[in-house]
């Protein structure tokens, strides 16, 4: 049993040049992780950097989708205003040109078209009808 305590006792632990290797492994292990976590955190700086301005350019977008919202609003107005500009001058052409068929039906007639209708015999005048209960050359009373 000493024999076995002995040899448990020789091989319970490393020796210490076995522990100063363990810990300068453990010590460049520990450097890397640092080295990594450098890094790790310098991207982590970088992404947020880009997050921030892409931020900053989504609100600015947002802010020229609204406004171009607004100037479509305002152009669908205006285009709604004229085809009611453009209803309301095709309205009063469509008069326009009734109003000038109706003038050109109505036109002054020439005396000398009158003259020689009644010179054909077609036409009498109201004075020579023979409906007229009057004589024509009967004197209008003063008033």
């Amino acid at each position: 049993m000493l024999n076995r305590v002995r040899s448990l006792g020789r091989h319970r632990g490393k020796t210490p040049a076995q522990l100063r290797a363990a810990l300068d492994e453990a010590d460049c292990l520990l450097i890397g992780l640092a080295t990594e976590i450098d890094e790790a955190r310098r991207g982590r700086n970088a992404v947020e950097a880009q997050l921030d301005a892409a931020g900053i350019e989504l609100s600015g977008a947002r802010e020229d989708l609204a406004a171009a919202r607004q100037t479509i609003v305002q152009l669908e107005a205006v285009v709604k205003l004229r085809d009611q500009e453009i209803d309301k001058l095709a309205e009063r052409i469509r008069i326009g040109i009734g109003a000038e068929h109706v003038i050109a039906k109505t036109q002054e007639i020439d005396a000398r078209d009158i003259q020689a209708r009644f010179a054909t015999g077609l036409v009498v005048t109201l004075a020579h009808s023979p409906q007229a209960a009057h004589p024509a050359n009967v004197p209008v009373p003063a008033t």
